[in-house]
């Protein structure tokens, strides 16, 4: 069977194809507890499910922003919480 791709022909015979021994994608690790190997594109990775996740601290930002002729200011703290100031746009 003829294949094309990106303008390359390519000849294709199915009973020539070479069977893989094909690995799960994720298997746990029985001796670690909660622990998987996950396996993407061929590369092996080591995740442990009961590792804590560090919680990194955003900084707190300000936006600028301009509709339809008023400003309004964004602020975002540390915490997450967001103000909004709103003023008409001088001209």
């Amino acid at each position: 069977m003829k294949l094309y791709y990106r303008g390359q022909s390519y000849e294709y015979d199915p009973s020539k194809v070479k069977t893989q021994k094909t690995q799960l994608p994720f298997q746990a690790v029985p001796k670690l507890g909660r622990a998987y190997n996950l396996m993407y594109r061929g590369v092996t990775y080591h995740v442990n499910g009961c590792a804590k996740s560090a919680k990194v601290p955003q900084p707190p930002t300000a936006y600028k922003l301009i509709y339809r002729g008023i400003i309004h200011f964004v602020h975002r703290t540390a915490q997450g919480k967001f103000t909004v100031i709103t003023q008409p746009a001088s001209t």
